[in-house]
């Protein structure tokens, strides 16, 4: 069966674009999925992460290539290996209209934008949901879901902006990420969540909660 392809995307950097993708990725292959990492940024955050887990010993559960001089020919270059993988998640660039997002959202099943929960970053996002509505001139079977990341639930600012998301366009994932250090350690060690153990325990829920959804919204796709 080929792999089921999920861009990560969003105009703005910092909004945890490469976090998602790498606990997203590690979370799949850590349940027995083959997982491609597909890092098409240039700054290769991916690729640095799962470094750092081999520089310690760590070793990721999915396998991360270095894509980004792909540009607009990514999604033929991933079709080729569709049948080598269950899931490829693509770690894109934070610029809507870079070739390689175009390329990565073309060959994509599922974009997934991460967004902070405040005004400045709602507004970045606009031109990548215009980037998914033009991606579906060429994908037209292309989902695209906001996920919340650094939520901080209890705040009067973080419950203003959830309720302008409906608006956005791009429907919201039920999982979000919360402000976690588990996420920030999972970085620095280069592993996955789950290598982090019981100290991150609530981290390990909240994101087998998103790798769940996920997985129940490309089942049969």
């Amino acid at each position: 069966m080929s792999a089921k392809i999920i861009a990560v995307v969003n105009q703005k950097g910092g909004a945890g674009k490469t976090t998602l993708t790498m606990l997203l990725a590690g979370s799949l292959a850590d349940r027995g999925k083959r997982v491609l990492v597909a890092d098409a940024d240039a700054q290769n955050t991916a690729v640095h992460w799962s470094s750092m887990g081999a520089s310690a010993g760590i070793a990721f559960p999915a396998e991360v290539e270095d894509v980004s001089g792909e540009e607009n020919k990514l999604h033929k270059a991933l079709r080729k290996r569709a049948d080598d993988f269950d899931y490829i998640v693509i770690d894109s660039p934070p610029a809507a209209t870079a070739p390689v997002t175009a390329s990565a959202l073309r060959a994509a099943h599922l974009a997934l934008v991460p967004v902070i929960p405040s005004p400045l970053d709602l507004w970045a996002s606009v031109r990548i949901r215009e980037a998914i509505i033009l991606a579906r001139h060429k994908n037209p079977d292309l989902e695209a879901r906001l996920v919340v990341n650094q939520m901080q639930p209890n705040t009067v600012l973080a419950r203003e902006v959830l309720g302008m998301l409906p608006e956005f366009g791009i429907p919201m994932l039920a999982a979000s990420l919360k402000s976690r250090t588990a996420y920030r350690q999972c970085a620095a060690l280069g592993g996955s969540i789950l290598s982090l153990g019981n100290r991150a325990a609530l981290a390990v829920m909240e994101v087998d909660a998103l790798r769940r959804e996920i997985e129940g919204l490309l089942r049969g796709r």
